[in-house]
């Protein structure tokens, strides 16, 4: 079975930030690590942001996989904290570095980009204009990644209450906790 070098290479990366921090590691060392040749890196990658990027991204298209097949709006909510949770340390350590504008940057695009999507897919006769929907994308976006990136911190976070108290305040029943 052939060898999915991206997956491959990430999942080193992965690896390596759990031990170091993300601005330490050089193309050089997830070359070495991986056992590629830094040519085989750059055939595959441009740097280490875009093996951050291809990371982050991989974690939400999952979430979103998972949601579309969840069988209520709080449990397609809570798959998108538990890779969260999940991924907690490695997200933190992306932030930490020195590319922290642009890892949000791609986290919220990815997220609105699934947002997106879980609507197309959930609602397709959604009724309102391009602008409304991006208004509330945007809303939605910034609101959730903001919730999940300050609850994923807590040790032994309940991604159960947490899915359902989100899946209020989108729902637009706020007051109802």
């Amino acid at each position: 079975m052939p060898v999915n070098m991206k997956l491959m290479i990430a999942s080193v990366f992965v690896r390596l930030a759990k031990d170091n921090p993300v601005d330490k590691i050089t193309v050089k060392n997830l070359a070495e690590a991986c056992g590629i040749s830094r040519q085989t890196f750059y055939y595959h990658f441009q740097d280490i942001l875009n093996v951050m990027e291809w990371t982050v991204r991989q974690m939400i298209q999952t979430a979103l996989r998972n949601s579309l097949c969840a069988e209520s709006p709080e449990k397609s909510i809570e798959e998108f904290i538990r890779i969260s949770v999940e991924n907690q340390d490695l997200l933190e350590r992306m932030l930490s570095s020195q590319w922290r504008a642009q890892i949000e940057h791609i986290f919220v695009d990815a997220m609105h980009s699934s947002l997106l999507e879980l609507i197309r897919a959930k609602q397709p006769d959604l009724d309102v204009t391009y602008q409304d929907l991006n208004l509330a994308l945007n809303f939605y976006t910034y609101g959730t990644i903001g919730v999940v990136l300050e609850y994923c911190k807590n040790p032994g976070v309940n991604i159960e209450q947490i899915s359902k108290k989100l899946y209020k305040i989108l729902s637009g029943r706020m007051m109802d906790f």
